[in-house]
């Protein structure tokens, strides 16, 4: 039924005894046959359609933009490769993309719970032993970064249980160099509280708003004190509160407000010195969900 096509778009010679039927000119030959070629083909490139026809690229370039114009093929970069601009016929095209999103579909499906209870320990390599040193630490830092766990446990439970060896020289390596922060995320009751983990470059993401705070005038003059940009050790923000706006404040209170700001995520400190002081510095059971030796508190705010 190409016979006529062949025969005009090609210069192919035809046999005697072709019926009539089959050899009536149509309106663009080579038209019909490059779109019976894209209807028969995914995605294509002109080079391969000329190929095909034993044609030259201009000619068939023409013929494909004729066949774009009208709708029937569609010109774009489909291959993931990136092999160039290609056409494809539009009904192949939009069952190619039909059956694309089917595929993506089932990839997303849902897993059974019992496999991803296996899958969640292994990902964050519980008890795997396969997380070592600083480098280790820091990829237990990317996977936690931003969930608040509660302080008492950090150092206690999750990273010993993810960092075969941890000691806490490890995060304050980590911290005082500043590739690591920690914020507070809330007070629990005792002296325990939320606290997050963030690796510095990512933490303008990640870092939650803080958390709603009655700010007393102690509370404003520290904030004052420290919005300088840089860090300060207790005894210097005490001096400077009490030579400021306060000469009365006594230590244990101005303890107490700096670490109001800290669990409400508005102060952070360069290690977890204070942090360690503080979980160890309760006097009753229950002081903290997880209760730690006692360091010397230091480090700056």
């Amino acid at each position: 039924e190409d016979a006529g096509r062949l025969r005009d778009a090609l210069g192919t010679a035809l046999p005697v005894g072709v019926p009539e039927a089959f050899t009536e000119p149509v309106k663009d030959p080579l038209g019909d046959l490059l779109a019976r070629f894209a209807r028969t083909h995914g995605p294509f490139t002109s080079s391969q359609a000329a190929a095909r026809f034993g044609l030259g690229a201009a000619v068939t370039d023409g013929a494909l933009q004729r066949l774009a114009a009208g709708g029937r093929v569609v010109q774009g970069e489909f291959h993931p490769s990136g092999i160039g601009q290609e056409w494809c016929d539009a009904t192949v095209l939009r069952r190619l993309r039909r059956r694309s999103l089917a595929a993506l579909r089932q990839e997303l499906e849902p897993v059974a719970p019992a496999a991803l209870a296996t899958f969640l320990p292994q990902w964050q390599h519980l008890g795997s032993h396969s997380l070592r040193g600083i480098d280790g630490l820091a990829r237990a830092v990317e996977q936690l970064q931003g969930a608040p766990v509660p302080a008492s446990a950090l150092e206690r439970l999750i990273l010993p249980s993810r960092v075969s060896g941890y000691t806490p020289a490890l995060l304050d390596e980590l911290t005082t160099t500043g590739e690591v922060l920690w914020a507070g995320a809330g007070a629990l009751s005792g002296k325990d509280g939320w606290v997050s983990l963030h690796l510095a470059d990512t933490a303008p993401l990640l870092l939650a708003p803080p958390h709603p705070l009655e700010l007393s005038a102690l509370h404003e003059s520290v904030l004052t004190i420290l919005s300088g940009g840089y860090g300060l050790f207790f005894r210097q923000i005490a001096d400077q509160v009490r030579a400021t706006t306060h000469p009365d404040a006594a230590d244990p209170h101005l303890a107490d407000v700096l670490w109001d700001l800290s669990w409400s995520g508005r102060l952070t400190n360069d290690t977890l010195a204070p942090l360690r002081a503080l979980l160890g510095s309760g006097r009753t059971a229950g002081s903290t969900a997880h209760r730690a030796r006692r360091p010397v508190p230091r480090g700056r705010y």
